[in-house]
């Protein structure tokens, strides 16, 4: 059932529709005016009903002010005096239906199961869609750590910095601190700061009037607005302009943004969850990023470890994409050998997962076998040097030394069959290595 507001100065209309929607099982409040009105609307309704023509104020009005709380409020206008370009207009500033007095009680009640249907999709849409980033695959210790730290306070703050090497999973645990924050049935906006084009930034994240600037010919949403009473996750924001990183300052400070054009400020309530793979204090030294704008967005730090950090959750990982992989293209599903798990373990991914991922997609693919070995895994994997070097000295050290691991766990870990395979003698497989370590 439904809480339901209804705001008319008609006291008939309002007895006898409170009665009747009472009756069945919907909890319903009135008000008579503009303002009481409006002081009600300020607390939770399914489900608000606006009377187009009030004492002490248009109902229009009175449906803007409601919406720029909560973009996705139900309102329902209604009125007497009704006309086309009366319902037109209401639709226009946001309203989900008109319906003309003398009220029909059917109308009044498909109206409202209709609103209560939309409202639970839109709910249950931005929930599947954070349930498609699925949950952060880990059993380590700093992966539970991870994990347990986000349950801890995605629902006391609002304020979130995620740190990490590129493909370590920055918007997945956006997604995870969204799913388990106050609000999370809001939706969840992703912005690509280093995407923006600089000329566009303001109006992109704040939103624009007509004829705000050239080609400015409708007004426009903003981020922000878009985000309101959900999270907005501002990817790589250290790429941002400096002149733009002042706008989000304000924006965290007081709460509000004002589009491009107008003198308007707009309330946006949510989430700010801000992610960069860069050093945001090196980048304030280099003058790059602005200090107070970094001590107001970490009030919660997240830093994700590389995947260098987290071996022992490689084979979770490679058999999760795998299994995924495998019901999304209907190819049959494959599983790695232990030998194959082991020489994932002792590979670099300088990609982190986003890498992992892409080979376990290409095993999918190509691998007609039933068992993916360590030489499935070579053969899609192309070589090259994963760490910077600076001689050719350091290239050859570096290939020889994945070119030995890759022999010995193809093998098992068994140092003589990978010697005898490579055409070495195990003495000289043996000085190899503690050499190659003794360099690294």
């Amino acid at each position: 059932m439904a809480r339901i507001l209804i705001i008319d100065d008609e006291e008939k209309i309002r007895s006898s529709l409170k009665t009747a929607l009472e009756r069945r099982g919907h909890e319903t409040v009135t008000a008579e005016n503009f303002r009481t009105g409006l002081e009600f609307a300020a607390t939770d309704y399914d489900i608000i009903f606006v009377d187009i023509f009030l004492p002490d104020g248009n109902g229009l009005d009175l449906l803007q002010t409601i919406l720029s709380r909560d973009n996705r409020q139900i309102v329902v206008m209604i009125s007497g005096h009704g006309s086309i370009e009366t319902a037109v207009e209401a639709i226009r500033r946001g309203a989900y239906d008109f319906i003309e007095k003398p009220l029909s009680l059917d109308r009044v009640l498909i109206t409202i199961d209709n609103a209560l249907k939309t409202s639970r999709l839109v709910v249950e849409k931005n929930r599947l869609t954070s349930q498609l980033y699925g949950d952060f695959i880990g059993e380590s210790e700093i992966i539970r750590r991870l994990k347990n730290d986000v349950a801890r306070s995605a629902s006391k703050t609002t304020r979130f910095l995620i740190l990490g090497e590129n493909g370590t999973g920055k918007e997945l645990i956006a997604h995870m601190i969204h799913r388990q924050g106050q609000y999370n049935d809001g939706p969840f906006v992703t912005v690509n700061c280093a995407a923006l084009p600089s000329e566009l930034v303001e109006a992109e994240l704040f939103g624009h009037t007509v004829g705000a600037f050239t080609g400015a010919g409708k007004s426009r949403k903003g981020r922000f607005i878009e985000a309101h009473q959900g999270s907005i996750f501002l990817d790589e924001i250290s790429e941002m302009p400096l002149a733009a990183q002042a706008k989000i300052l304000r924006v965290v400070e007081t709460r509000t943004v004002t589009p491009v054009g107008s003198d308007k400020p707009v309330e946006v309530t949510g989430n700010i969850i801000a992610a960069s793979n860069r050093d945001l204090e090196n980048r304030v030294v280099e003058g790059q990023f602005r200090q107070d704008l970094l001590y107001r967005l970490n009030v919660v730090t997240f830093r994700l470890p590389p995947l260098s950090e987290r071996r022992e959750d490689i084979p979770l990982l490679a058999e999760y994409f795998l299994n995924r992989f495998a019901a999304e293209t209907k190819t049959g599903f494959k599983k790695f050998t232990p030998e194959a798990l082991s020489y994932l373990q002792q590979l670099d991914f300088p990609g982190n997962i986003r890498e992992l991922k892409n080979l376990v997609e290409r095993l999918n693919i190509y691998c007609e076998n039933s068992e993916i070995s360590p030489s499935d895994i070579e053969r899609q994997r192309p070589y090259r040097i994963s760490r910077a070097v600076a001689t050719f000295k350091d290239a050859v050290a570096e290939f020889e030394r994945d070119y030995i691991k890759a022999a010995i766990a193809r093998n098992g870990g068994n140092i003589t069959a990978a010697a005898r395979e490579m055409g070495l003698e195990r003495s000289h497989v043996y000085k190899k290595l503690k050499k190659l370590e003794d360099q690294s």
